[in-house]
């Protein structure tokens, strides 16, 4: 009977045991949590990709799942590292939805996606822009940041002047946020226009915002004065409410980088640019070891009629300009081998990797666009030269292309 019960005792031991270790197991699962960057995304009515990072804590093996129970919105997990929302334009109403986001051990989580509607009807002019740009002046002039941005459908003179058959709004923004001096952008808040010009923080002064519409001449074809107007800067989100002197009422949205720099944005581009030159006259110049790191700098330029590229490349070899390059950074201790300078303006004019359309034999800037990121392959072959190009300009059009012909190599003096 003694044994009876201490065979009893184990067993109830043993469960006792086990019960505890499934509890455990369910404890340590439960500990398992999602952690998301953010819970709340928004889209402008032109739609588009956003990502929202994924922490899972105290991981117990398997897979981060996203859900989403409209058409409109997609979402695809990357390395269980992030999801990636997709958005399809929307031409409604605005709408809301939100994405699941699953992992087996854990409480799901939810992020809310919110979408801007066309809004047709509410405004006598809505206008998508395609470019934006402008100047940082700092606080030379006032004691808060100075923040010139044009906006427009195919981008202002190097000089910030309008173009021809042009649409411009040109606002005249102060914060009491300071730009970085590289890469100044316009920072997040909502700004009202002052007709005092106070260049008070948060506000854009009537002094010199205004807005206008070129003919095919350059001249102006119409221009008005603001009465009152609202701008929200939002992540790379820009919407301006305004009230024109002339009694229209614009909305004017741009969605992408906020960056004002009139070196910066430069292309002349509003879509994706695809080439095949063949029968091209290249030639290369080898200035050496100019900057003493040990590579070889090149100056190519390939010319097809009235079609110019040209590029700054770094190479290992002295031979030739043989290699596929990736864009030079500027990052500390980068390798200057196999590099390409990315296109900027300076005092002397376009320097770096550009694409340029001649006019008369030189570069007017009518059609121009900096190579900006992306990859370049040049192949010489005795007096025969291939370059792939697969890059962006720097508002974001694709430059893609190949370009064929006869290879000549300068000798510097």
């Amino acid at each position: 009977m003694k044994k009876f019960f201490a065979i009893l005792a184990l067993i109830a031991v043993s469960l006792t045991a086990c019960d505890k270790g499934d509890k455990a197991e369910e404890t340590a699962a439960a500990t398992s949590a999602i952690k998301l960057s953010t819970d709340f995304v928004e889209f402008g009515k032109k739609g588009g990709e956003q990502s929202v990072l994924i922490t899972i804590e105290n991981p117990t093996g398997g897979k981060v799942t996203a859900e989403t129970n409209v058409e409109w919105l997609d979402a695809v997990i990357d390395f269980n590292e992030k999801v990636i929302i997709t958005a399809e334009a929307n031409d409604g109403e605005p709408r809301e939805s939100s994405v699941t986001i699953k992992y087996s051990s854990a409480k799901n989580v939810t992020i809310t996606v919110k979408q801007k509607g066309s809004s047709a009807g509410e405004y006598d002019v809505e206008f998508d822009a395609n470019r934006f740009e402008g100047i940082y002046f700092g606080n030379s002039a006032s004691t808060t940041y100075n923040y010139y941005v044009i906006i427009s459908d195919i981008g202002a003179t190097i000089n910030g002047e309008p173009k021809a058959n042009g649409t411009y709004y040109f606002f005249d923004f102060y914060s009491k946020v300071a730009g970085d001096n590289e890469y100044p952008i316009l920072p997040n808040g909502t700004y009202t226009f002052d007709a005092t010009n106070s260049m008070a923080d948060a506000t854009f002064t009537n002094e010199a915002s205004w807005y206008a519409v070129m003919d095919e001449k350059g001249g102006y074809k119409s221009s008005a004065s603001f009465v009152s107007a609202t701008v929200t800067v939002k992540d790379n989100m820009f919407e301006a409410i305004i009230e024109m002197d002339n009694g229209e009422v614009h909305r004017v949205l741009y969605e992408g980088d906020l960056n004002v720099d009139s070196d910066y944005i430069t292309s002349t581009f509003t879509e994706d640019f695809t080439f095949a030159f063949d029968g091209a006259n290249v030639t290369a110049t080898n200035f050496g070891d100019i900057l003493g790191f040990g590579v070889q700098a090149w100056y190519i330029e390939a010319v097809k009629d009235n079609d110019l590229f040209m590029f700054e490349v770094f190479t290992s070899s002295a031979e030739s300009p043989t290699g596929i390059f990736s864009k030079l950074t500027g990052a500390t201790n980068e390798r200057y081998e196999d590099k390409y300078v990315p296109g900027y303006i300076s005092e002397k004019g376009l320097m770096g990797t550009w694409y340029a359309k001649l006019t008369n034999g030189s570069i007017k800037g009518d059609v121009m666009a900096p190579i900006a990121d992306g990859l370049i392959q040049i192949t010489v072959t005795g007096n025969a030269i291939s370059i792939n190009i697969s890059s962006s300009d720097d508002a974001g059009n694709k430059i893609e292309g190949s370009i064929s012909g006869t290879y000549t190599e300068k000798v510097t003096e």
